[in-house]
């Protein structure tokens, strides 16, 4: 990370504190010609629309006091979402036993339950057998909604 990075995902999980959400995930991106800071905000039992609101004013206010991005940007606070994507070993973790559709480097988009997640991979049950994949092979992966049968 550099030193943008650092000081914002301090600000941002400062913020997200304050509000009494934690930080899914963030990231700062282009967007057209615009700059974006993208937060993504969870914690138990889900956020509501309340929540991300507190939140955003919540990290709005540190940045705004702190001014840790060079331009200007807009910051858009929400949450992950039921189909939520995996970037952390920690988010595969809490997906253990739920579908995921991933992708691998130079392959199409396959879908498998999250068996066990290790160090530095993840088992995948498909067709029956379980296939153990690194973190470092995986280019994108996220939760598959499944409606629970009422």
């Amino acid at each position: 990370m550099d030193r943008v990075q650092e000081k914002l995902d301090a600000l941002v999980h400062r913020g997200a504190a304050q509000a009494n959400v934690e930080v899914y995930h963030w990231e700062l991106r282009r967007q057209g010609g615009r700059v974006q800071l993208a937060v993504q905000v969870d914690r138990p039992g889900g956020v509501t629309l309340d929540d991300c609101t507190r939140a955003s004013r919540a990290i709005g206010a540190i940045l705004d006091a702190e001014d840790p991005v060079p331009n200007s940007y807009l910051l858009e606070v929400s949450s992950p979402g039921v189909e939520r994507a995996l970037f952390e070993p920690r988010h595969y973790t809490q997906a253990v036993g739920k579908t995921i559709v991933f992708r691998l480097r130079d392959q199409k988009a396959r879908r498998g339950r999250l068996a066990r997640v290790s160090a530095d991979a993840v088992i995948v049950s498909l067709d029956g057998s379980e296939v153990e994949i690194p973190f470092s092979d995986i280019v994108s992966a996220r939760l598959v909604y499944e409606q629970v049968p009422a």
